[in-house]
Parts: structure tokens; C-alpha cells; sequence
């Protein structure tokens, strides 16, 4: 069966199901590219790997570790030779407590030409932590400000109306639910912006290569549709409950209304 609601489905924000449904969501955009693209061009899943230390709320990137010597047995050591005896002593540790820290990733799509490196394109579609203003919304803004700075196109997919909305410039887009976002690479600053409510359809949006590249279309609305009725979200979501977040009051009545034309979920004996 599918959603009630004509495009993005306000239910499938509630953080039980949003883990899920982005993940799939990312997997959906990145099959869809691939049956679009141009010979030649390749969307890619990759994803951003950091630890979050709680007690700073700082990003720590995951990298290689220094070179470092191991004894025989495979233990890492610093040490000191005794000159007398002519053998290596252990030099005693400082016992320290580190601070916790949650390892973390963020799933994005990518498109790369033949060589498979050269990056033309980014699919970011936002999370929860994108949008604070704490040490997780802070770096992807930085990331975000090195994409648009360095020349590769991106595509911002924002289907969350809790949080900050992304900076979108000058003249501030209309109020809305979400907001659909591209930058060419060889167009920044200029870009274009979709607002849509829950009350439309996710548009289409065109996805750019290369400058001489004619845009892909990518359309949300199926991605959308198709993962709502493959991962049975019509049996797992209450719709006589509010939605997390609430609805905006000037949607709240409009949803009321749509979900009283739906069908009775048959109690289970």
C-alpha cells in the first residue's frame, strides 16, 4: 500500500525508522544514477568514518596510525637500553583514562568519471546531526563550503524539517517543509533551490556533470515511493499518532484530514 501523502511521507522522519529509510534512500539514488548516466560515468556509495569524543562534542577523523615498532610478540613499546646488561627495559606508563568516544558514519553518493577518482558530483542527502550547531553540523558545513569551493557540483537533499536549514543565500527561499539543493561546479555562487511542503510531490531534480554534460534526471518521488512499499513502511507506521516532529500548524489540519480518508489497519487477533 502505499504512503498517503503525495510526496515525502512526514512519518519516515521519526528517528525509529530515519536510520533505515536514509540508508536506503542513499542506496536507491545511487542505483537510479546508474541506470541514468552517460558511458563513462559512475555513482559510487562512500562514506565519512569519525569518532565523536563526548567530552568536547569534537569530530576526530579516522586516518592511518604513525608508523610505529613492534617487539616479536606483535606489542607496541617504547623503551630504553640498559647499557650494563645490554637488553631493553620497558620504560614504566603513564596511566591515563581517555575520553568516550562513538565511532560514526555518514553515507553519501558520488559521481566519478572512467578514471574513478576524479569526483564530478556529490549526493548528500542531510541526517539529524547535519543540522545542529554542534561539532557534527559544523564539519559538514565545512565540507559542504569545500565542495562548493573547489568546483565539484552538488546536490543537497533535505528531507528533515526539524534542525537548521542549510545557508541558501540570497533572496531567502519561501518557508517550506524541505528543500532541494544544487550547486554546479561551474556555476558557484550561483545555485538553485526546490521548497516543497507535505503537501506536493518531490520534484525532480537535475543532477549536473560536466559542463558540456547534459543533466541527469533524478526522480526523488520514485526512490521515495519504491523504498516506502519494499520495506513495508504502510504495516510499521501508526498514523493515529502525531508525527515526530509535529507537523507546522499550518500543515497540521491539511494531514488530519488526509489520514482520515485512509482505511482501518485490521487488528491483529
Amino acid at each position: 500500500m502505499p504512503s498517503p501523502f503525495p510526496g515525502m511521507d512526514p512519518y519516515l522522519e521519526n528517528p525509529i525508522f530515519w536510520a533505515g529509510f536514509h540508508a536506503n534512500l542513499c542506496g536507491r539514488i545511487q542505483t537510479a544514477l546508474n541506470l541514468s548516466l552517460p558511458e563513462g560515468y559512475f555513482a559510487e556509495m562512500d562514506e565519512y568514518v569519525w569518532l565523536q569524543v563526548e567530552e568536547d562534542d569534537e569530530r576526530l577523523l579516522l586516518g592511518k596510525p604513525d608508523t610505529f615498532v613492534t617487539d616479536k610478540n606483535g606489542a607496541h613499546s617504547k623503551s630504553r637500553k640498559d647499557e650494563k646488561v645490554g637488553v631493553v627495559v620497558l620504560a614504566p606508563p603513564v596511566e591515563v583514562t581517555l575520553p568516550n568516544a562513538k565511532k560514526k558514519k555518514h553515507r553519501f553518493v558520488k559521481i566519478v568519471g572512467p578514471d574513478h577518482a576524479t569526483v564530478l558530483t556529490v549526493v548528500e542527502v542531510l541526517s539529524p546531526a547535519n543540522k545542529t550547531n554542534s561539532g557534527d553540523g559544523r564539519k559538514y558545513r565545512e565540507k559542504r563550503d569545500e565542495y562548493l569551493g573547489t568546483g565539484t557540483s552538488l546536490v543537497e537533499i533535505d528531507l528533515l524539517r526539524a534542525g537548521e536549514r542549510m545557508p541558501f543565500g540570497k533572496p531567502t527561499p519561501p518557508d517550506a517543509d524541505y528543500y532541494l539543493f544544487v550547486c554546479r561546479g561551474g556555476a558557484y555562487p550561483q545555485a538553485g533551490v526546490w521548497p516543497f511542503t507535505i503537501r506536493d510531490a518531490i520534484p525532480v531534480l537535475p543532477v549536473p556533470l560536466k559542463p558540456d554534460d547534459a543533466d541527469v534526471p533524478l526522480d526523488l518521488q520514485s526512490c521515495v515511493s519504491e523504498i516506502y512499499d519494499t520495506n513495508r513502511y504502510s504495516m510499521r507506521i501508526d498514523y493515529t499518532q502525531p508525527t515526530t516532529p509535529a507537523l507546522r500548524p499550518v500543515e497540521a489540519g491539511w494531514a488530519t484530514e488526509l489520514l482520515k480518508k485512509q482505511p482501518a489497519k485490521k487488528k491483529k487477533n
